[in-house]
């Protein structure tokens, strides 16, 4: 399942590294273009 986050924040981060664990495709957008390239660096992100 294709699934959109917006917020890369605590709550939102840790949702989507789930959602990615999970098998799922996230797209993500945050106003801090340095929160969606941790998340594209941590080890989950596929």
């Amino acid at each position: 399942m294709k699934i959109g986050m917006i917020g890369l924040g605590r709550m939102g981060a840790n949702m989507a590294r789930g959602l990615l664990h999970a098998g799922h495709e996230c797209v993500v957008f945050d106003r801090s273009q340095r929160a969606a390239l941790y998340l594209q660096r941590s080890d989950r992100f596929r």
